[in-house]
Formats: C-alpha cells, sequence, structure tokens
C-alpha cells in the first residue's frame, strides 16, 4: 500500500498539513493544493492513486473536484471531507459527496480515521 501518489486539497491551511503529515507517515508521495482550481490543473498534468478533498472552499468546490477527477482515464479513488458550514450548503454538499466520492470523511477526525479510510480505499484499487 505505500508509495502511492496522493492529491490533499484543502483551504484551511491546518488541515491540509495535519492530514499530509499522516499521509507522509504511510509512505506515501502527498501533493498539496490549497484549492480547488489549483486540484483540477494538477490532476490534468499528473495521475494520482488517491484524492482527499474537502468539500466547501471558495470559487472550486470539492465536488467540482470530485467531478473532474472521476472523468480521467486512471481514476483515482476518492475521500471526500466536511467539517460543515451553513447547515443547507453542507447537507447538500455531503450528499452529493456521498454519492460521488469513494468515502465521506467528517471533520473533525483522528488520525486513525484517515488510516484506516485510506488503507481500505488503496487496497481495493
Amino acid at each position: 500500500m505505500s508509495n502511492k501518489r496522493v492529491l490533499l486539497v484543502d483551504d484551511m491551511n491546518g488541515v491540509r498539513r495535519s492530514v499530509a503529515h499522516v499521509l507522509r507517515a504511510l509512505g506515501h508521495d502527498v501533493i498539496e493544493a490549497e484549492n480547488g482550481a489549483i486540484a483540477i490543473q494538477l490532476i490534468r498534468e499528473q495521475v494520482f492513486d488517491l484524492i482527499v478533498t474537502d468539500i466547501l472552499m471558495p470559487e472550486v468546490d470539492g465536488c467540482e473536484v470530485i467531478a473532474y477527477a472521476k472523468h480521467q482515464s486512471n481514476r483515482p479513488r476518492i475521500i471526500a471531507m466536511s467539517g460543515g458550514g451553513s447547515h443547507a450548503t453542507a447537507d447538500q454538499a455531503i450528499d452529493r459527496a456521498r454519492d460521488e466520492a469513494d468515502a465521506v470523511l467528517l471533520k473533525p477526525f483522528n488520525r486513525n480515521d484517515i488510516v484506516e479510510m485510506v488503507g481500505r480505499l488503496l487496497e481495493a484499487a
């Protein structure tokens, strides 16, 4: 399972850095993107085994990243993360992500949650 290419997308620097640290400790090559527009550009240029993306981000949200990634010839596994937001918007986005992503991880989550989910998805790939 080690040495997989992971794209990590989150507009919150602290969350992105913490999750990146966990993924790198597992032996993965992690590329970080601070927003959805950068993530889509990276997906155009590179192949990823896994994308971990926040759902609610300004401008280009995680659902747009997921939709774009799903149409790649080498479709990566996808984990959508959400910490909420305005109640109705967050609920709609989470529902959409549940339909589109391989898994949804609700914030706050702990290290074991992400380790288990990443392991399960990459073993199944």
